[in-house]
């Protein structure tokens, strides 16, 4: 690890919104540059000029890996916050452990809050209800009309003149008066099977 490295680590990891793949080692490799770093620079030998270089050295190494660890911090938390599960390969060692325990906190924060939703509810307003179920009528386009939403949510159409179609009752009613279908009943408009000789 050396400075070039680092700060090539710090961009990448500053201009993307997602978590980068970081050698496990890496923040035992950052310390041990830091602990080099500090060590050339109280080496004795050295002018005013080499050494506050040396101290500036030290200073933008400290602010490149305290950034980055700061940075992928609240990655870590906002992938947990947003239920996002990460991929322990993409972290350090030390942030493997962080990022489970943080996802296992938040885990159990998010049941209390959807617990807490739930209090004084009985059993009954708690379980979802079911769909109420859509009557259903069978039409003839008499025109040619566009897609429509149905009382069920659901597009039906766009249709064409002669089109026959299943439709939600309402919305098969309103087209009705609307003189846009008509209703058509099992006896209508079914050519009669003809029969082998």
């Amino acid at each position: 690890m050396n400075r070039d490295e680092l700060h090539r680590i710090w961009k990448s990891e500053k201009s993307d919104s997602a978590l980068q793949k970081l050698p496990t080692s890496f923040y035992a490799e950052v310390k041990k540059l830091l602990s080099n770093c500090k060590s050339f620079s109280g080496a004795s030998g050295q002018d005013r000029t080499q050494k506050a270089i040396v101290e500036r050295e030290f200073r933008i190494l400290q602010r490149l890996s305290t950034e980055i660890a700061k940075t992928r911090m609240k990655k870590i938390i906002d992938a947990a916050l947003s239920g996002e599960k990460v991929a322990t390969g993409m972290l350090a060692e030390e942030e493997a452990e962080f990022a489970k325990i943080v996802a296992t906190h938040v885990g159990e924060y998010h049941r209390f809050i959807d617990e807490l939703a739930l209090t004084g509810l009985s059993i009954e307003e708690r379980v979802p209800s079911k769909p109420t179920e859509v009557r259903l009528e069978v039409v003839r386009f008499l025109s040619d009309f566009p897609a429509i939403i149905g009382v069920d949510l659901k597009t039906y159409g766009p249709f064409k003149s002669e089109d026959i179609a299943t439709l939600p009752t309402e919305n098969a009613s309103a087209l009705v008066s609307q003189g846009v279908v008509k209703q058509v009943h099992f006896s209508e408009g079914i050519a009669p099977t003809s029969r082998p000789e």
